[in-house]
């Protein structure tokens, strides 16, 4: 097109694209010019679908929002439900989901990691990443019987408690994932000078684009601003345990991948604390299954592994939800995208776009 070099369509189905992720770029020789991000391709009405479902009912449609962190969605939900109503759960169901939350972080972190490495070329990283994955995913079917789509948590308290021997199992996980993450991650990124060449100074996103496109969590983080709800607005048991916001200052790729390679670090650290802790008791269910929801306004929000989630939820007194809005990281950092990618060179806009972490099913909703 005169004036604009070439429009290139990549995905919404391209092994360079996550998921259903469709760009559309101008290209300039070998410059992206500028580039529009469409979503539309996974669209499944998730928020709609609330009104139609019982609060308990509703757990399995959130698993599928952010389909590699479903624990948090599920939290997020019950928590939701559960202020709503007014309900107060007991401790060991905040200690159990404490636990599952970061168990869940650091799943998706290495969904993350390996996913950037197959983006850049380098296959092993995913295999590699998915093999310490593993062996969370088996302790996540070990306490819920699911594993991609747990449906672990129900309004109240959870399904299943602990297992007998279940910490030990954890913390024999945890150590594995560590060491790896310490010695053989090092030397394939931070200490491979083509993963540094392909990373460093790529991709900027400074503090403006951040504040004025509502980016949250570790992309934000990666410039250098200071915030987690974990620290900042704590919830269920965060203000027991000791651990760093993880802040990279350099706001490029590479200060993208390294934040989430340090929470992986960071959360083994805060697993560990909260099993030492883990108070005594039952995962009780306080609950009914089918319930009435006084009616009111309520608005909730967590620290999920892509960023700030929330959900506000309108209740008319009746057994389903009269309205829910779903704020979803991902689609905030879609929306700074264009952005970041305005200038780059074509092979560097796979990488910059893998850097963002963004999963189109909480895109979508």
């Amino acid at each position: 097109m005169e004036g604009r070099g070439i429009e290139l369509n990549i995905g919404p189905v391209h092994p360079a694209t996550h998921g259903v992720l469709k760009l559309v770029a101008d290209i300039e020789g070998d410059t992206v010019k500028n580039a529009k991000v469409e979503i539309g391709f996974l669209h499944r009405g998730k928020e709609k679908i609330a009104e139609l479902r019982y609060f308990n009912s509703y757990f399995p449609i959130v698993d599928k929002l952010d389909y590699v962190g479903a624990l948090n969605w599920e939290i997020l939900w019950a928590s939701t439900v559960e202020k709503a109503m007014n309900l107060e759960i007991n401790d060991r169901v905040k200690y159990i989901r404490a636990v599952m939350a970061e168990i869940q972080r650091i799943m998706s972190h290495l969904v993350y990691i390996g996913s950037f490495g197959q983006d850049l070329g380098n296959l092993t990283f995913f295999i590699w990443a998915l093999r310490e994955r593993e062996l969370l995913m088996d302790i996540v079917e070990e306490i819920s019987g699911g594993r991609l789509a747990p449906m672990y948590n129900r309004v109240g308290g959870v399904f299943y408690d602990f297992t007998d021997g279940i910490a030990d199992k954890i913390n024999t996980a945890l150590s594995k994932i560590e060491e790896k993450v310490k010695k053989e991650y090092r030397a394939m990124t931070y200490e491979n000078s083509l993963f540094i060449m392909r990373s460093k100074g790529i991709g900027i996103m400074g503090q403006k684009v951040i504040k004025e496109n509502g980016v949250t969590g570790p992309n934000m983080r990666a410039s250098g601003i200071k915030r987690d709800l974990r620290k900042d607005e704590p919830y269920l048991v965060y203000d027991k345990v000791d651990f760093e916001i993880i802040t990279e200052n350099d706001s490029d790729v590479y200060a993208r991948f390294m934040v989430r390679v340090r929470e992986i670090l960071e959360s083994i650290k805060i697993i560990r604390q909260l099993l030492k802790d883990m108070p005594k008791g039952d995962a009780k269910i306080s609950a009914p299954w089918i319930m009435k929801v006084p009616a009111g306004y309520t608005l909730v929000r967590h620290e999920m592994s892509k960023g700030e989630g929330a959900m506000f939820l309108v209740t008319d007194g009746g057994l389903k939800p009269y309205r829910l809005k779903i704020r979803s990281p991902s689609f905030y950092s879609l929306q700074a995208l264009p952005l970041v990618l305005e200038g780059c060179k074509v092979a560097d806009a796979f990488v910059i776009t893998a850097s963002m972490d963004p999963v189109m099913g909480e895109v979508d909703r």
